[in-house]
């Protein structure tokens, strides 16, 4: 049997090691005219998917990916909007100081659009480092968005995907893996 020394050790180092890992999460939610509500769109109306982090540990870089499929949706369009968005199509915005280099300060938040031409399924990464600055610890908060139109009725999903450079999701440092609270599945009506 252990002794209080032993196991007040023990409780001490696995109570230090958690607190460097940390927490990191990421969830999604619907807005703009065409969201119904939290799972359902309104065919041909623009909708936003925000996409949010929680944090409980400086970070300094991450790197995620997304992917949009659909058993029965073709194709998606992605409204332009020209000069306000990450890329060259304006979909993809940042938000709450992801928009520039006030977090990500070498070069901001990166876009990677492995496959984002409007024909299903979509790729979509992000990324970014910080030299000088950090990711500080927050609530779940709106970072990312993208903007689509679904011309179509059915169902699609949005799931995490394996992304270059790391291979998977990733935070750092430490290293760590975020909690996703996906795969979500929309259902897209007349």
């Amino acid at each position: 049997m252990l002794n209080r020394k032993t196991l007040a050790a023990i409780a001490a180092v696995l109570l230090l090691t958690a607190g460097l890992v940390g927490a990191t999460s990421i969830g999604m939610k619907l807005s703009g005219p065409g969201a119904v509500n939290e799972t359902t769109i309104k065919a041909g109306e623009p909708v936003t998917v925000d996409i949010y982090f929680e944090n409980d540990v400086e970070r300094r870089g991450f790197s995620v990916g997304f992917k949009i499929t659909s058993p029965d949706i073709k194709t998606i369009v992605h409204p332009a909007d020209s000069g306000n968005g990450l890329n060259d199509n304006g979909d993809i915005k940042a938000h709450n100081g992801w928009q520039d280099n006030s977090v990500w300060d070498m070069g901001g938040l990166y876009v990677a659009e492995r496959d984002w031409d409007g024909k299903l399924p979509e790729l979509v990464g992000f990324g970014g480092i910080c030299i000088h600055k950090r990711f500080a610890p927050q609530k779940s908060t709106r970072q990312i968005s993208f903007d689509l139109v679904v011309d179509e009725p059915g169902i699609f999903t949005i799931d995490s995907s394996y992304f270059p450079p790391t291979g998977t999701w990733m935070f750092a440092p430490p290293e760590h893996k975020p909690a996703w609270g996906g795969p979500y599945l929309f259902k897209v009506v007349e």
